[in-house]
């Protein structure tokens, strides 16, 4: 349909629920659906491996309020795969660029001689069609993944279809979010759309209202205080290092008993004290009932890490 015709249609009586500015000042309040937008551009590259060879993450170009009509009618013909958020109890739907079953065969057979558009449009076969259905189960994952910390979307893969009902989000005159991405595989540049009813978010308000890292929540003091007693009470095995000897791995199977080594370091009585291969303090090797002791000194800087700089100084 022509953007001339739709937008007459948008001024009819059963149109008028749509709201479009509303929805985007709406759309503008929310800070937490941008930055989910953007983490699922981040995560397509390594959802679409194997299957769609793409050059870096792909480009969001528009997150916008668009009335569900509009947006559908835009993309007749096109194939959609039609996903289910079983929390939000919602369809949202991925619209593919009609070029897409002809990228995922060049990539797939290692075609890439092959360039976007060199051949006229067709009716996708019955493999392009599930390698589609596949790179759709992807994006999902990836989709549900971006909006973790922020809701969980719980998506699964509903089917596949070419757009022709203008109904397949509910209402054609709901008000609808719009996100399009732009894909450059290496056989040329692909569009990308999730469309989802405006309605789908209202549950998600108050999270996606929120800018991810702008706030920090302040931490539950009972759950603090049971962390550090049960990190206080963590056992780690604490090493005593006098010094430390380079030798040959023959040197080494040559060892026997009796033999004397000779430490390097300028000085004796020096002990690197290390937990966990950390080191942590100098100590003073001493000898009291029978038994050796350290007496901690001074505590190592990160970049002095040698028994003999710790005797220079």
């Amino acid at each position: 349909m022509a953007r001339a015709e739709r937008d007459g249609a948008a001024s009819a009586p059963w149109l008028q629920g749509a709201q479009p500015d509303s929805a985007g000042q709406a759309i503008e309040r929310l800070p937490g659906l941008a930055f989910a937008f953007e983490q699922f551009a981040l995560n397509i590259p390594t959802a679409a491996t194997s299957l769609l060879k793409l050059e870096g993450a792909p480009t969001l170009d528009a997150i916008r309020p668009e009335n569900l009509f509009a947006s559908l009618g835009d993309c007749q013909g096109h194939l959609a795969a039609l996903l289910h958020s079983a929390s939000l109890d919602a369809r949202l739907m991925l619209i593919f660029d009609p070029k897409v079953a002809q990228a995922l065969i060049a990539s797939v057979f290692g075609d890439e001689s092959v360039k976007l558009g060199d051949r006229p449009p067709r009716s996708p076969t019955t493999i392009e069609l599930h390698l589609v259905a596949e790179l759709a189960r992807r994006l999902a994952g990836a989709l549900e993944a971006a909006f973790d910390g922020l809701a969980s979307l719980e998506l699964s893969f509903e089917r596949l279809e070419t757009l022709v009902d203008l109904h397949g989000l509910g209402r054609r005159d709901g008000p609808g979010v719009e996100a399009r991405l732009t894909l450059e595989a290496r056989v040329g540049q692909l569009a990308l759309i999730v469309l989802a009813p405006q309605a789908a978010f209202a549950p998600l308000r108050k999270q996606l209202a929120t800018e991810p890292g702008a706030e920090t929540p302040s931490a539950d003091p009972r759950w603090a205080r049971q962390l550090e007693q049960g990190v206080a009470k963590a056992r780690v095995a604490v090493s005593a290092v006098l010094d430390e000897l380079p030798m040959a791995l023959g040197d080494i199977a040559g060892l026997s008993i009796g033999q004397v080594l000779t430490l390097h370091g300028s000085g004796m009585g020096r002990v690197r004290l290390e937990c966990e291969g950390r080191e942590m303090f100098w100590c003073k090797l001493g000898q009291g009932d029978g038994r050796y002791s350290l007496e901690i000194e001074a505590p190592i800087e990160p970049e002095d890490n040698s028994i003999e700089s710790a005797l220079a100084g």
